[in-house]
């Protein structure tokens, strides 16, 4: 039989994640970033062969596995309360500051752009002469 153990260099990375807060209306939650088979979980779910359902539980799905169990209770909560306004655009513009955050994006642009590097060879088209 082939066994598969995960690397103890994974359980220390995961350890060194503190991961990050953010607030919802005032209350603190903590996500962490995700792991490979998450984001392989997201890709499958959200690919263009799924239904718009799919891709909606999906991003759902993918949202709640990346909080702390509290974080994860009060956000499901507030989504599956009927008469609360929080819903998927809400959750959307948190996993765009997750995915920022993540990524390292935005990355500033710079304040001024560079100049085009002027030529300092012979032109490869000669010049015509002028008319006399």
């Amino acid at each position: 039989m082939k066994e598969f153990v995960t690397a103890a260099e994974d359980a220390a990375r995961e350890n060194a994640d503190e991961g990050m807060e953010f607030s919802v209306d005032g209350v603190m939650c903590r996500c962490y970033r995700p792991k490979d088979g998450q984001l392989a979980v997201l890709m499958a779910t959200t690919s263009r062969h799924s239904s718009q359902q799919e891709m909606i539980a999906g991003i759902i799905n993918f949202f709640v596995a990346v909080l702390d169990e509290e974080s994860h209770n009060y956000v499901v909560g507030r989504l599956l309360d009927r008469t609360d306004p929080f819903g998927i655009e809400q959750v959307q513009q948190i996993m765009n500051w997750m995915i920022e955050e993540w990524s390292g994006r935005p990355t500033p642009s710079p304040s001024v752009s560079t100049q085009s590097q002027r030529s300092g060879g012979r032109r490869s088209t000669p010049r015509t002469p002028a008319l006399t």
